[in-house]
């Protein structure tokens, strides 16, 4: 891996909460989630509902803008046991320790069809998990959904081009899944 600066933000990040000191990879990702939040306008106080949480990448960054007077609920629905090299829960559970974690609600094996609240969000957020939907008119329904739940909807997802050699494997890689996630039940 190439040489890879840390601005100050991720630095103050990394020294406040104590997540990811060890390492690099989860590091660069968060500058990157960082830097996403902060062009979403995610301002403290807010109350963010992410789709597709994963493993708690954007939603560290999100809790982190929101501050202590604002709330983070995440939701995913996948099973805490997925992922690797940690499951969604070993991942979270970390986060659950630090500080940020009082912010956030983490919401496992959800559907998003059942999901509910009273309370109206500032803003939902699906940060890099569009290409887990099977099918476009899915990733649609949702954003009709959120429209009813939220006042804003900040959405990212990676570029389906890559700009460097180096970052083909991955692409690759991730292309595979994606398709190989179309023929298998994936509940």
């Amino acid at each position: 891996m190439k040489s890879f600066q840390l601005n100050e933000k991720t630095r103050s990040f990394l020294s406040e909460y104590q997540l990811f000191e060890d390492d690099l990879i989860q590091q660069v990702q968060l500058q990157h989630r960082l830097e996403l939040v902060a062009a979403f306008g995610i301002q403290k106080g807010m109350r963010v509902l992410e789709i597709g949480c994963g493993q708690g990448d954007t939603t560290v960054a999100i809790a982190d803008a929101v501050g202590e007077s604002g709330s983070v609920v995440a939701i995913d629905i996948a099973s805490p046991d997925y992922g690797a090299p940690l499951t969604l829960g070993q991942a979270t559970e970390r986060i659950k320790k630090s500080s940020l974690g009082e912010r956030i609600d983490f919401h496992f094996d959800m559907d998003f069809d059942f999901f509910e609240s009273p309370i109206p969000f500032d803003v939902a957020v699906l940060s890099h998990c569009s290409w887990y939907f099977k099918k476009p008119e899915d990733l649609l329904k949702y954003f009709k959904k959120i429209r009813g739940l939220a006042k804003q909807i900040c959405f990212a997802e990676w570029d389906l081009d890559f700009t460097c050699l180096s970052q083909r494997s991955h692409f690759c890689a991730v292309s595979i899944l994606a398709l190989y996630s179309n023929f298998v039940k994936n509940e």
